[in-house]
């Protein structure tokens, strides 16, 4: 194994310091930790740089964070002298530790995060379906505090041989009561780092194929294990072709590469038969608590890729498609319904909400962004459209329209929060609903009959302002007056104008039509009211304005 030295002559440069300062400091200037440090910063690197020659810099004492995002986690903070010595020295080896990596492990390495791991995991999926039915995802229990110092010393030494830059490695793994911290880019890389040569045991399955005593034993474990866990006809079929075939077809699983894939601690492994890849698991369960000391989550199982696919990095892959995290997609619609909830428009939405749109958008999501009302294509038909829309009151926009259930008021208690401001009305013609009725068509001879015919429904469309607060003044003869304050609109950054934001919806219901025909006009308007859902003694909803 190549091993490198000569490393420390190149990290103790003020050029490489300098480097290390801009490297950690990048989107974070405005940290006030970062802007005490670089107020003197020449001062700062000169004494970073001469701790580094002298050999006398130590790791700061780590202060803790609990955060709960989203589970429970403990997050260790250093300084950022720390952080720019620890950055020096990772300028001139990570790329070399980095290229230890096999290519399925994405996790700490520049380009290879999650959406890289998804796409090779999704690659896989597709180029292979055949050899991909089963799936196995291992966890190892609470990796980061439990990396063994002294064996985290001796992977180093595996690859770098300069005493210097050793003896300051040395000094940070140690650093840590047990373990590596949390939140240090220098521990991320070492613990990606410390399970490299595992990846490449576990994809040539240990190195089970050269030794003919280990093939022997697992040989037979996998064909007592096939009789065992035989439940279905096919596997029953498979069996009766005799020991010599399941043998042969052992030999060849053993002598192929594993489909194997790693994010930090996070172990997917993909295979055709759901026996053979128990015994990998099992092989991989054993190394890891024998050579590294490591424990693995019991909550492992061999599973079935169409049945519930393959829940990791905030997707769940399958052979044919990759849909959201159920818990990612709760979280997208409660923040989508909140924006709305504030009478924010879509594009006002889209933009609070980019975060979790754009990581929806990697997966086939769009069913769910179109049932939100986020598009997030703004094609040349869409904007036509928009502008071709039939706009009920002049001089109102179509992203002015808002759904009619965002103004239902549900309960008399909650009407302060419901209560609009009824600005104009027009009964129109429904574009969705139809009715059917009998006209009276006149024939040739001059009879008459009734002939079944299809028309609109009527449908009432209201423009409004939302009233946020009511406030009471004295007038004359000690008297009252309201005075209300309405929704204001936003300008594209989503700051509020000082404008009062309007708003049209539409409705079918044929109570409200009722009341806007017969009970008010146009004169009685603007006037303030709340649309309130009630039940009729047949136990059926209804709406009208109160």
């Amino acid at each position: 194994m190549k091993r490198r030295g000569y490393i420390s002559p190149h990290i103790e440069t003020r050029e490489n310091f300098e480097a290390a300062f801009r490297g950690f400091a990048e989107d974070k200037e405005s940290r006030e930790n970062v802007r005490r440090f670089a107020a003197n910063l020449e001062a700062n690197l000169e004494e970073l740089l001469s701790e580094y020659r002298n050999e006398s810099g130590q790791t700061s004492p780590y202060q803790d964070e609990e955060i709960f995002e989203p589970k429970r986690r403990i997050i260790s903070k250093l300084p950022t002298r720390d952080h720019v010595r620890q950055w020096a020295v990772l300028l001139q080896i990570e790329k070399f530790l980095c290229d230890t990596y096999i290519r399925r492990s994405c996790s700490c390495v520049k380009g290879r995060g999650t959406h890289d791991f998804v796409n090779l995991l999704r690659e896989e999926l597709y180029k292979d379906p055949d050899g991909t039915r089963y799936f196995v995802q291992l966890d190892v229990h609470h990796y980061f505090p439990n990396i063994d110092h002294a064996l985290m010393q001796d992977r180093v030494r595996d690859k770098i041989k300069d005493p210097k830059l050793l003896r300051f490695l040395d000094e940070f793994i140690c650093s840590f009561p047990q373990g590596l911290p949390l939140g240090v880019k220098l521990s991320q890389i070492l613990a990606n780092f410390f399970l490299a040569p595992f990846d490449y045991d576990a994809i040539n399955l240990f190195g089970v194929a050269s030794d003919a005593d280990k093939m022997a034993y697992w040989r037979e474990r996998y064909i007592t294990d096939s009789f065992l866990t035989c439940r279905t006809q096919a596997q029953a079929d498979e069996l009766a072709k005799g020991v010599a075939y399941m043998s042969a077809k052992f030999d060849r699983f053993a002598r192929q590469p594993i489909k194997y894939f790693r994010f930090a601690d996070n172990i997917v492994m993909l295979h055709e038969d759901k026996t053979f890849l128990h015994l990998v698991t099992e092989m991989c369960i054993m190394v890891l608590a024998r050579d590294y000391l490591l424990e693995v989550n019991r909550s492992w199982n061999v599973r079935p890729v169409w049945s519930g696919g393959i829940d990791v990095c905030g997707y769940v892959s399958y052979q044919t498609h990759r849909s959201l995290r159920k818990r990612n997609k709760k979280a997208l619609c409660r923040q989508v319904a909140k924006c709305k909830k504030k009478g924010m428009s879509p594009e006002e939405t889209r933009k609070a909400c980019a975060s979790r749109i754009g990581f929806a958008l990697h997966a086939n999501a769009h069913n769910l962004l179109r049932k939100l009302d986020i598009n997030m294509e703004k094609r040349l038909g869409k904007v036509i459209k928009t502008r071709r829309a039939n706009i009920p009151f002049k001089g109102m926009r179509y992203d002015q329209k808002r759904p009619f259930t965002d103004l239902v008021c549900k309960s008399e208690a909650d009407e302060d929060r419901y209560k609009i401001m009824l600005l104009d009305y027009a009964i129109e013609d429904s574009k969705v609903e139809t009715e059917d009725y009998f006209a009276e068509v006149t024939k040739e001879d001059g009879s008459i009959r009734q002939e079944k015919r299809t028309r609109p429904k009527k449908c009432l469309v209201i423009r409004y302002k939302k009233i946020i607060q009511v406030q009471s003044r004295l007038i004359a003869d000690g008297k009252e007056e309201e005075t209300y304050i309405y929704e204001q609109e936003r300008d594209k950054d989503g700051n509020p104008t000082g404008r009062d934001a309007e708003y049209y919806s539409y409705t079918g219901s044929s109570v409200m039509l009722d009341q806007a025909e017969k009970d008010f006009t146009k004169d009685d308007l603007p006037c303030p009211t709340v649309i309130m859902e009630q039940v009729n003694k047949q136990n059926k909803k209804f709406y009208k304005f109160t």
